[in-house]
């Protein structure tokens, strides 16, 4: 019996070691199948970031006035664009390549970061590389989201950068790194708020860090107001104000439960059962400033990328109160336990993976692989598979290209003249006039209109207004229909 209660938490924690492996093994597969997808939209966004980083690396400003074209909402803060629109000014354009690289690079990044910081508090690197492993595969949100063309990685990355180097002391320089992760993605305050809450009452401290962040935040928003004459704040904050959404809130609060109740429930125990050593305050205020913050996702168009943060603050915990946990005899079976049990909830989303990584490897391996791009369709959750030859074609056009999907327009290496679905909820919420629009469209700007659904029938689940289906029908003639896009013509 004593052997087999000390081969107990063993073969508990091989299991777990066993499962975050595996799902290690999936998320970097997943990431080289996006990787070799440069023109493929994989989730709706993605093709903005795109075309804000083509803007910086043709030399263009951001953030430009919504009563011109194009009309194309900046929604973030600008960091990202920068990064990869310089990368691509030297490398040159290879579609979403460049924005995922930096993404997953960040994504392993922050890992690192993650798991230094957890070793400093605990010792180990064995608890550090759990926490490590936790954060990439708990909950399925890193696999999402850790190599897209989308601000968050980067935002994480630097975050977990800055959190790291608190625990080092540095606390000027974490200070340095949260000011560049805001400038990444407006809505990662928590972390230099959590850090500040950290350091009181210690105020030598406290002020030079209060102070690099207040100035930096502040002084790069006036600065960024001044350059883009006011529109910076309308781009990054009033644009991104969607309406509440119950329907939004209920779907993504039952998947937050289903992956994440787990291992936030365990961490949430941990912090109060647990004594508090030296150095983890700062990752339990940020814990809880996450948690208080998911409320968020009732937001319009708000997704799982809104608990990224709550991810990588319940993966240290957890690696830290494994730590705690497996000190004392009677207690070493609950750590394993727990994480095992998260681990195991994941299961069939990892299965889910594997069995569309299988997919798309086949498809590849064919001897005449099928020529085709996939985008993101008009809310159907089965992508659009568009021929690649209308791509082409559409890439070849000389003139303007207006077109309701923004990825075919990413896809063709064309600018994204009109975002429809953003400007059309901004119309709805008196944020912006539909005039410029209606104007260019008047004037048959564009040579080529492409729209997911014909203009002939109801606008119902489109992403029109009556006033621009009008305006379209009285300015352009039909062309035919490709590859799922009904084709229109400027009229005589």
């Amino acid at each position: 019996m004593p052997r087999r209660g000390a081969l107990l938490p063993v073969a508990l924690w091989a299991l777990v070691a066993g499962l975050i492996g595996i799902y290690l093994l999936l998320v970097l597969l997943a990431a080289a199948d996006r990787l070799a997808r440069p023109l493929e939209e994989i989730t709706y966004g993605e093709s903005w970031l795109l075309d804000g980083a083509r803007q910086v690396a043709r030399g263009d400003g951001l953030y430009a006035s919504p009563d011109r074209l194009p009309l194309m909402q900046i929604a973030y803060t600008p960091v990202y664009y920068v990064v990869v629109g310089g990368l691509q000014r030297i490398v040159g354009d290879h579609g979403y390549t460049v924005g995922r690289v930096v993404s997953l690079l960040a994504t392993l990044v922050g890992t690192l970061a993650l798991a230094w910081s957890v070793r400093c508090l605990t010792g180990f690197w064995r608890f550090a590389w759990l926490a490590g492993g936790l954060l990439l595969t708990q909950n399925v949100t890193l696999l999402l989201w850790g190599s897209l063309e989308r601000v968050d990685a980067l935002a994480l990355g630097l975050t977990l950068v800055g959190l790291a180097l608190y625990t080092m002391r540095h606390t000027s320089a974490a200070a340095v790194v949260f000011v560049l992760a805001f400038f990444t993605k407006q809505t990662f305050f928590v972390a230099p708020l959590a850090a500040a809450i950290a350091l009181w009452p210690c105020r030598t401290k406290l002020v030079p860090f209060a102070a690099i962040v207040v100035c930096g935040v502040v002084g790069g928003v006036l600065l960024a107001e001044w350059l883009t004459g006011n529109w910076f704040w309308w781009h990054t904050v009033t644009a991104n104000a969607n309406p509440l959404d119950l329907l939004t809130f209920s779907i993504l609060m039952g998947s937050f439960m289903q992956f994440n109740g787990v291992p936030v429930l365990a961490a949430l125990m941990a912090m109060f059962a647990l004594p508090t050593a030296a150095g983890e305050r700062v990752w339990r205020v940020y814990f809880i400033g996450c948690l208080v913050l998911l409320p968020t996702v009732a937001k319009l168009g708000a997704s799982s990328n809104y608990w990224v943060e709550l991810t990588a603050a319940t993966a240290a915990l957890l690696g830290i109160a494994s730590y705690r946990l497996t000190a004392w005899p009677a207690t070493r079976l609950v750590a394993p336990t727990v994480i095992a049990g998260a681990l195991l909830i994941a299961v069939p989303a990892y299965q889910a993976t594997a069995t569309a990584l299988g997919f798309a490897a086949a498809d590849r391996l064919q001897l005449a692989p099928p020529r085709y791009v996939s985008l993101v369709g008009d809310g159907e959750s089965t992508p659009m598979r568009v021929d690649s030859a209308f791509v082409d074609f559409v890439a070849q056009e000389p003139g303007d290209l207006l077109t309701d999907n923004s990825g075919l327009a990413a896809a063709a290496g064309k600018r994204i003249e009109f975002e429809f679905q953003i400007f059309q909820l901004l119309r709805a919420d008196d944020h912006w006039s539909q005039q410029p629009i209606l104007d260019a469209i008047a004037a048959r700007r564009f040579s080529l209109v492409a729209l997911m659904h014909p203009l002939d029938g109801s606008i119902d689940n489109t992403r029109w207004s009556p006033e621009l289906q009008a305006a379209l029908l009285e300015a352009y003639v039909p062309a035919g229909a490709q590859s799922g896009f009904w084709l229109y013509r400027p009229g005589s």
